[in-house]
């Protein structure tokens, strides 16, 4: 299943796949321990499990050992059922005992405050040192579909049916979700993380990447330990046709530290992890509800061996109203309801004379018999190729209610009939609200439909469908032309443990964190101008003399005159920029004002900069931040004082290619503006684009950059410039302070 440990590596099999279990600590007050031994049970598992404690001579009915050393054999895994401040002691035994996995369950563990901190750092050094499997501190453990094993210390669901997701959670409480998750979703395995002191997400990650019987992933995460290591996981994933389905907490706006460009203010930290999930083809689900519909739309495929393919989606539902409301609600999923194509409708119109309305959703309820008119309309939709998936919504029968799970399975049966021989549709059935499933129905759709996804919630269902027909795309690209980031492949290869990386905690790069240094503009113009962009001429001047030489360098044009000193960022805040100054008198006057007004505020003032005036054009901002745990990143947005007002901004992974800045601009809410809405010039897009990839580019080559800001950039029909510019550098480790 899992590849081979390297010199690098711990072993992840014995936490997966134990022969035996020992639970340390095993007590008559505590119910570890008889969970862990009545899950085995309950499961049929063929792990033996042993109970030790010197106290006892049983526990539960089980016979209890005075220690380790006295277990008819070695444990596989030792499950400590202490207290977690006792951890390290109990885990450096399981180390000299030659345990190969560890599990510190239990709560409390953050916060526990210097003591379980201490404790914490303890049982990491143990366990590195010796090689040590380590789960948690502070998890829950793990339930193992695929070697029908567990080391749960929740109870486990009977009901949970074995699968193709993987889930991996960074929270307990999340991992008894998905225990309890009902009898739907097919689970291959799920794992409680805890704390990460050994092994990370990225751990588990990469070995259910290798495990053939998972076919999808479902992750509930707090924080990451590696980013750019997911990151590399998540587009081998991608590569594997394998999704991976993300609550990622958190969205909501922290206390961080000022950013000197506008650029690092608006390409917060959410959206940067919206944009390097997407770059990895990671599916984020805004909730649990989310998540697991898209896990159970997942496996459902795989069930199926059917694909959501584009996601055009036809829909057949038991009332006209329920048909408007997913209408209405359509837009906030993003689903693909293409209406009813003529020969479809013709169709219908002959088979079910006495229909009025017809349209995509669909209601033929009451225009014959609900078997006729259900075959009717699902044969038409499924003959005109139109759909990639058709969709029965219809509620579940409230505690199987015999009349209604009759209505549901005929309504049903000619969904499953009309796509039994068309592998190209997916059927789907679809609760408008998230209902219990009914065991009739689902034993319908196992038998008879190869167990179609069954799916709960209007916005939930069809934004899993959305979701999984745009990752079907992502991953076409991915195929043709490769990860985003050329580093991953070899990245998501590496199997490292977290305890033995050495970069782990580490930024993507040196410049993300530390001292920043914000150019003056005379110097940014120049950084960027060198490296390929364009950006607006300018002229240094010492006095107005030699700006008045200056602006004659620039045919007569009028010219932008700013304040050239030191330590000067935003110079529009202080009024040290005057725009369209002509004339050698108009230019003398404004320069003088300008030096005296900046020496006057005890500026390091260096002279005047000035800039020929751009034609007009639309503005926007083009900007690059080095987020610190996703490195480069690029963004574009309406321009100049909308730029905060409007926060209408697409961000990207940098790199980024031309195809991707190009859907940048499409993505913008003011992109009719790059069309010539409003009776405006269209702008040349390509030259914007250019820009966009230019910047990314910059952002890759150069670590020592922090951020850059060109605010505005004004875009015309014949090209772009960028007419302001600031690069935000790291200070240099010897500067003074």
């Amino acid at each position: 299943m899992a590849t081979e440990p390297t010199t690098a590596s711990i072993d992840l099999r014995p936490l997966f796949a134990p022969r035996s279990v020992a639970v340390v600590g095993a007590s008559p007050r505590s119910s570890i321990a008889l969970t862990i031994r009545d899950n085995l049970v309950a499961l049929g598992s063929e792990t033996r499990c042993h109970f030790v404690n010197p106290r006892y001579a049983e526990v539960w009915g089980s016979p209890s050992f005075p220690s380790l050393d006295a277990l008819p054999e070695r444990p596989d895994i030792v499950v400590i059922a202490l207290n977690p401040l006792r951890a390290a002691q109990f885990t450096e035994e399981a180390a000299l005992a030659g345990v190969p996995a560890v599990i510190i369950p239990g709560g409390g563990v953050v916060e526990g405050g210097e003591a379980a901190a201490q404790m914490q750092r303890d049982v990491r050094e143990i366990a590195i040192r010796h090689r040590i499997a380590l789960l948690g501190p502070n998890c829950m453990g793990i339930v193992d579909h695929t070697t029908n094993s567990a080391t749960y210390i929740g109870d486990i669901n009977p009901h949970l049916p074995r699968g193709g997701v993987a889930a991996i959670a960074q929270s307990g409480s999340v991992s008894d979700a998905f225990i309890h998750s009902g009898n739907r979703i097919g689970f291959s395995r799920i794992i409680s993380s805890g704390s990460e002191v050994v092994l990370d997400t990225c751990d588990y990650l990469a070995y259910c990447l290798d495990d053939p019987e998972t076919r999808a992933v479902a992750l509930f995460l707090e924080g990451f330990r590696r980013p750019e290591r997911f990151l590399a996981l998540a587009d081998r994933a991608l590569e594997l046709d394998k999704p991976i389905l993300v609550v990622k907490v958190g969205r909501t706006a922290q206390a961080q530290a000022a950013a000197l460009a506008h650029s690092g203010s608006l390409a917060g930290e959410d959206r940067v992890t919206d944009a390097a999930l997407a770059a990895a083809g990671v599916i984020r689900c805004a909730d649990l509800d989310e998540l697991l519909e898209a896990a159970e739309l997942v496996d459902g495929t795989r069930r199926t061996g059917r694909r959501v393919g584009r996601g055009r989606t036809g829909v057949v539902t038991v009332s006209t109203g329920e048909a408007s409301l997913i209408t209405d609600l359509a837009p906030r999923t993003g689903i693909d309801l293409p209406p009813m194509p003529p020969d479809a409708e013709a169709a219908i119109r002959a088979g079910l004379p006495t229909m009025g309305f017809i349209a995509n959703p669909l209601d033929p309820w009451g225009s014959d018999a609900p078997a006729t008119a259900y075959g009717v309309a699902f044969e038409a939709m499924a003959a005109s190729g139109a759909y990639d998936v058709l969709a029965l919504v219809h509620d579940f029968p409230y505690r199987s209610m015999r009349s209604e799970v009759e209505t549901a399975i005929t309504v049903l049966r000619p969904l499953l009939a009309a796509t039994a021989d068309r592998p190209g549709i997916l059927p789907v059935y679809i609760s408008l609200t998230s209902g219990e499933p009914t065991a009739e129905t689902k034993a319908v759709l196992d038998a008879e439909g190869c167990g179609a996804p069954m799916l709960r919630g209007t916005v939930e269902a069809f934004a899993a469908v959305a979701s999984l027909a745009r990752w079907e795309r992502r991953r076409t690209r991915r195929l043709t032309s490769g990860p985003v980031r050329p580093s991953w492949p070899a990245l998501a290869a590496d199997r490292t443990s977290y305890g033995l990386d050495v970069t782990a905690g580490a930024s993507p790069d040196a410049a993300s964190t530390g001292r920043a240094l914000a150019l003056p503009e005379r110097e940014s113009l120049d950084l960027l101008r060198d490296a390929g962009l364009t950006v607006t001429p300018a002229i240094a001047a010492a006095d107005a003399d030699g700006a008045v030489a200056a602006a004659v360098a620039f045919g007569g044009r009028a010219v932008a005159i700013k304040l050239d000193a030191l330590g000067l960022a935003h110079k529009n805040e202080v009024g040290a920029v005057v725009l369209g100054v002509s004339g050698e008198d108009d230019v003398r006057a404004v320069t003088a004002r300008l030096l005296a007004e900046g020496r006057a505020g005890g500026l390091a003032v260096r002279g005047v900069l000035l800039e020929p005036m751009a034609h007009p054009g639309l503005e926007l901002i083009v900007g690059m931040r080095r987020d610190p745990l996703f490195g480069p990143v690029v963004l574009v947005g309406l321009g100049g004082i909308f730029a905060e007002v409007l926060d209408d901004v697409a961000i990207r992974l940098a790199p980024v290619r031309p195809a991707d800045a190009a859907a940048m601009l499409d993505e913008l809410r003011g992109a009719a503006l790059l069309g010539g809405a409003g009776g405006r010039s269209p702008v040349d897009r390509s030259a914007i684009v250019d820009l966009i990839v230019g910047l990314a580019a910059v952002g890759v080559a150069r670590p020592e950059i922090m951020e850059v800001d060109l605010n505005p950039v004004i875009a015309g029909p014949t090209g772009a410039v960028a007419v302001d510019a600031l690069v935000v550098m790291k200070e240099p480790a010897d500067a003074p302070s």
